[in-house]
């Protein structure tokens, strides 16, 4: 595609922005109802522990392992569009129907089989396609304002989203309170449906790659991994990402419960929480996008980093007598999202060709993700031993979720200092 900067002023061009900032939006609305809260309180429905509620919780870092499907057959892949909506969609409404769960005439035991089933059936057909649609979507961005677009793009989604998720969140508590959850679920379930048809037309708007329909010579797995595994600067982004996830899921999965049953907040309190770190980060991403832009990826990776060890040392000291400063912490991670989701993606593209993009983000979410599963794991162990003992460790009393947060601290700073020792220095491309 032509780097041209006019053809980016194109109505077709301008269309397929718009409809792709749209289905960002309407997907970030399904991710607020199968994360945190929403998805602790339906799990605890079912009668799970805190920790296999932090573990499930987790499933989206080991789901980043059906990315590897990517790599295998995305140059067979003829058509972007096709692929990309069918996929996504089915994968859309597999997330509604967990709701739905509540309603089967089984054992709690049977329904958790049949929730892991279906959330890592929603998560294959989710990430098979994510990097693939990223690339289309992003095609039809000028490279020179690739940040600043994601960050308005992700400012459209956080601002509707914190209306959404107080909605809901307000909706479902009320229903609680008067005995009746299960319509609670069955309200999430109808809204996630239509979010799900916002989806898809959306996507359908989008236009065709103009080079979509040509025939692609697939290139070698040999070749792929020469230009990813064999480029030590991507290698570099592999392991930032590895350090990054490592601290988020040790601790992030496993606030879901810890919010509602140590610190005794309502799903309506817990929105409102959100909406604080939503609003946070909603007003900086705009800022982090043009950082990013003028002073590189790599740096804007690190001002977030630097916030989200100050959001995760707050953490340590959150406990039900000073359960205020989850707020702090929730704030503090949210604002450092601003600076780090997009920006792990985009890097690929300052250290990688752009033939491999698909393929080189699809294996490092991959090696992250699988990375990040062992580091729930663990956690979980952790945290399942530390409430065995009474939440005691060495005799001090302390939650599960101050110790992960500890952990938590040490990843993000091993992840800044490697940021700056590996990649601060590197010459990067613009694709």
């Amino acid at each position: 595609m032509s780097e041209n900067t006019d053809i980016y002023s194109n109505k077709d061009y301008k269309v397929s922005r718009r409809a792709y900032s749209l289905e960002c939006m309407f997907e970030h609305f399904i991710t607020l109802l199968v994360t945190d809260a929403f998805i602790a309180k339906l799990l605890k429905y079912f009668g799970t522990s805190d920790a296999l509620c932090g573990i499930i919780s987790s499933f989206i870092s080991l789901s980043f392992l059906f990315q590897i499907f990517s790599v295998l057959i995305m140059g067979r892949i003829r058509h972007t569009k096709r692929t990309a909506i069918i996929f996504h969609t089915a994968a859309q409404f597999l997330f509604s129907c967990l709701y739905l769960i509540p309603f089967l005439p089984v054992g709690n035991g049977s329904r958790r089989v049949v929730f892991i089933v279906c959330i890592l059936t929603a998560y294959f057909g989710n990430y098979f396609v994510t990097n693939l649609i990223y690339k289309w979507g992003n095609s039809f961005v000028d490279p020179h304002k690739r940040a600043s677009f994601s960050s308005v793009k992700e400012m459209v989604s956080l601002f509707a989203g914190m209306i959404v998720s107080l909605g809901l969140g307000y909706a479902i508590d009320k229903l609680d309170e008067s005995g009746d959850l299960s319509r609670g679920f069955l309200l999430s379930s109808v809204c996630m449906l239509l979010f799900c048809a916002g989806d898809f037309v959306c996507l359908l708007c989008i236009k065709k790659d103009s080079g979509e329909e040509e025939k692609k010579e697939m290139p070698k797995l040999s070749e792929i991994m020469k230009n990813t595994l064999g480029n030590k600067n991507y290698v570099h982004t592999v392991v930032l990402k590895c350090l990054w996830w490592g601290a988020v899921y040790t601790t992030v999965g496993f606030l879901g419960t810890y919010k509602q049953e140590e610190l005794f907040y309502t799903l309506g309190q817990i929105q409102l929480i959100n909406i604080i770190g939503y609003a946070g980060r909603f007003a900086l991403s705009r800022l982090f996008g043009r950082f990013s832009d003028r002073h590189g990826f790599v740096r804007g990776i690190q001002l977030a980093l630097i916030v989200a060890a100050a959001g995760f040392a707050a953490n340590i000291f959150t406990a039900p007598g000073t359960r205020w400063l989850i707020i702090v912490f929730v704030l503090l991670y949210n604002i450092s999202m601003a600076g780090t989701y997009q920006n792990m993606i985009n890097i690929s593209y300052a250290f990688v060709d752009v033939k491999y993009f698909v393929q080189a983000a699809a294996l490092k979410d991959c090696i992250a993700g699988v990375f990040g599963f062992f580091c729930a794991l663990a956690s979980g162990r952790l945290m399942s031993a530390i409430q065995a003992r009474g939440n005691t460790l060495f005799g001090v009393t302390v939650y599960a979720q101050q110790v992960q947060s500890v952990l938590s601290l040490l990843f993000v700073i091993a992840a800044l200092i490697y940021a700056q020792l590996a990649l601060s220095h590197k010459k990067t491309m613009l694709q």
